[in-house]
């Protein structure tokens, strides 16, 4: 098999990643700048909010799901065009108000190397000086917050220079890839609530969660801009929803392995949620009876603790389960690479490297 992992340098010209980076920051940049004009202009206590939401669009990400909107456009052999990055970056104001919500949901303390955004609203409750349960105050506010972002993500998509059929066919793939997403994010509670979940259940959740909304879907945003071709449409399915697995996959190693320098976040947040993640419930079935106890014992636990967690990554690594997760991601990348062979350049080396960053990153 030929290595495909390198099939396009990365430098200032052809980072597929920072050609679309560039003019979506700045987009967003603008729009957050604008947005937090009109609420000030209502009354400046909203001021909190809107910074809670530009401090997250603006201090990370990887922008790859902007970046599959681009690509997906140019995998049809569309030229380079500019019209494109108000959806774009429409698609990183949905990825805030995603993050936001999941944060709330899973409890989690940080984000991107920064307070999650209901912890920097319950701090600005208590520098403020008001009054009552300042947790709850920063959990209301950011499901605010993150609905305001759902709000300027449809704001942003409306406002691009794209008009006719070809916003029609968009407007359709942006609201199925929402609808996905919820679903997605209700089975994840589902699932962490499930005793005896199994693994079909845990990847239709990675699927619908992770696989359509980051890779799947945003390409075919990108390719119904440019106009829809069955082939090519069948192509970029494949690809995304093998990238989209194994990038979840990838993520499920992060939150138990991950160093949170690199990822922003805690290690411990899924194992405290109860998270039946592939990567866990894999370990449970490849897993002896004394190694279960250990990941039974720490899964769900809200108590537990580094010294419970490294015992979890030496159970999972012992029984298989890493290194069977591993060659999962292996086999899905390989997968992607078949599946966009009639792919034209540059789009196809674009999306190869865009499968190896999501596949083996560290964050």
């Amino acid at each position: 098999m030929v290595d495909t992992r390198s099939a396009l340098p990365v430098d200032a010209t052809t980072d597929p990643v920072q050609l679309v980076r560039g003019p979506v920051d700045a987009l967003l940049v603008d729009f957050l700048h604008a947005r937090e004009r009109d609420l000030v202009a209502l009354d400046p206590r909203l001021a909190p909010v809107v910074r809670a939401v530009a401090s997250l669009v603006v201090t990370g990400g990887k922008r790859m799901r902007p970046a599959f909107v681009y690509w997906g456009y140019r995998a049809s052999g569309a030229p380079h065009t500019d019209r494109l990055w108000h959806t774009a970056a429409a698609f990183e104001l949905l990825q805030t108000f995603a993050l936001i919500h999941d944060d709330v949901m899973d409890r989690s303390d940080r984000r991107r190397g920064q307070p999650a955004v209901h912890r920097m609203l319950q701090a600005h409750h208590e520098s403020a000086g008001l009054d009552g349960d300042g947790a709850w105050f920063g959990v209301g506010s950011a499901i605010l917050a993150g609905d305001l972002a759902f709000v300027w993500a449809d704001e942003l998509f409306d406002a691009g220079p794209i008009d006719g059929g070809d916003r029609e066919r968009a407007r359709v793939v942006f609201t199925d890839l929402r609808t996905e997403l919820m679903a997605g994010q209700y089975l994840d509670l589902v699932l962490a609530a499930t005793p005896d979940a199994r693994l079909e259940q845990a990847r239709g959740v990675a699927l619908l969660k992770a696989g359509r909304y980051t890779v799947t879907r945003p390409l075919q945003l990108g390719a119904a801009i440019a106009g829809v071709d069955p082939r090519l449409d069948a192509a970029l399915v494949a690809y995304g929803d093998a990238v989209g697995i194994a990038f979840q996959l990838r993520d499920d190693i992060l939150g138990l392995f991950g160093n949170p320098g690199d990822t922003g976040k805690g290690v411990l947040d899924d194992l405290r949620q109860g998270k039946r993640t592939l990567l866990m419930l894999t370990a449970l079935d490849a897993a002896d009876r004394t190694q279960r106890m250990v990941l039974s014992a720490a899964l769900g636990n809200p108590d537990v603790g580094e010294d419970a967690a490294r015992r979890v990554r030496a159970v999972v690594r012992e029984c298989g389960a890493l290194a069977a997760i591993e060659r999962q991601i292996d086999a899905r990348f390989d997968d992607a690479v078949s599946a966009i062979t009639g792919v034209g350049e540059p789009a196809r080396s674009a999306l190869i490297e865009l499968a190896n960053r999501a596949l083996f990153r560290r964050e």
